[in-house]
C-alpha cells in the first residue's frame, strides 16, 4: 500500500505540474498576442544572440583593457574598491 500511495502522488504531482506548464504558455501567448510585431521580433531573435560565442580576440582584448584600468587606478593613487 506504501508503494502504490507513493505511486498516486508521484503522478498527482507531474498532473498537477503538467496543468500549471499549460496554463502558464495560455498565459504567455495571450500576453504576446498583444505586443506589437516590432516587439514580438525582437524577443523572437535576441535569445539567437547567444548562440554565438565570443571568440577568443575579443576576451584577450577585454582582459588587456581591464588590466590597463587598473594600472591607470594604481598610479592615480585611488583606493582599490572592494
Amino acid at each position: 500500500m506504501d508503494s502504490l500511495g507513493m505511486l498516486l502522488l508521484a503522478y498527482g504531482g507531474a498532473a498537477v505540474a503538467a496543468v500549471l506548464a499549460l496554463w502558464v504558455l495560455i498565459k504567455i501567448i495571450a500576453w504576446a498576442n498583444g505586443m506589437s510585431t516590432g516587439a514580438y521580433l525582437t524577443l523572437a531573435i535576441f535569445p539567437l544572440i547567444s548562440l554565438f560565442p565570443i571568440p577568443p580576440t575579443e576576451i584577450k582584448k577585454i582582459e588587456r583593457i581591464k588590466q590597463e584600468q587598473v594600472k591607470q587606478k594604481e598610479e592615480s593613487g585611488e583606493p582599490p574598491k572592494k
